[in-house]
């Protein structure tokens, strides 16, 4: 399934990437968040109730969540069978840019990360549309954290 998140849901877009969800964000304008969603058969994400009877009468599928918590989005969406399963690396994709993350050998990332980062870990990903890398540091600990939290909802 690929989303496309009206600007109110970040946090769910970011998420959803983590997950594996191809969720396009960052469209501000209403109309064309609509022609994407129709162009790319794209389930909207919304907490816009107007924008969600837009949708509905142009034949877009979309999902009106009513949470304004991440919590309560993962809830509701489970509710329409998402399935929230091993999140990053396995088949995330870019919390900032939606590309797809692969793995990459630790000599791929020299001279990329800060000198300290190099020494301390050997497992890296990098996203390959911007570029980001990533490595299970102090954030990864964190998002890990809250992934377990978000799994029991």
């Amino acid at each position: 399934m690929r989303f496309i998140a009206d600007m109110m849901l970040g946090r769910l877009a970011r998420w959803l990437r983590l997950y594996g969800y191809d969720t396009l964000y960052g469209v501000e304008d209403d109309d064309e968040i609509l022609r994407v969603a129709l162009a790319e058969n794209r389930v909207l994400l919304t907490r816009d109730s107007g924008l969600t009877d837009r949708a509905k009468k142009l034949g877009a599928e979309v999902i009106l969540l009513s949470s304004n918590s991440l919590e309560g989005q993962i809830e509701e969406l489970k509710k329409h069978g998402l399935e929230f399963r091993e999140l990053f690396p396995a088949s995330a994709r870019c919390p900032k840019c939606n590309g797809p993350i692969r793995p990459v050998g630790k000599e791929e990332v020299k001279g990329k990360v800060p000198e300290s980062v190099y020494e301390r870990y050997d497992e890296f990903y990098v996203c390959e549309n911007c570029g980001q890398i990533y490595w299970p540091g102090r954030q990864w600990k964190e998002m890990l954290r809250i992934d377990e939290k978000l799994r029991r909802v």
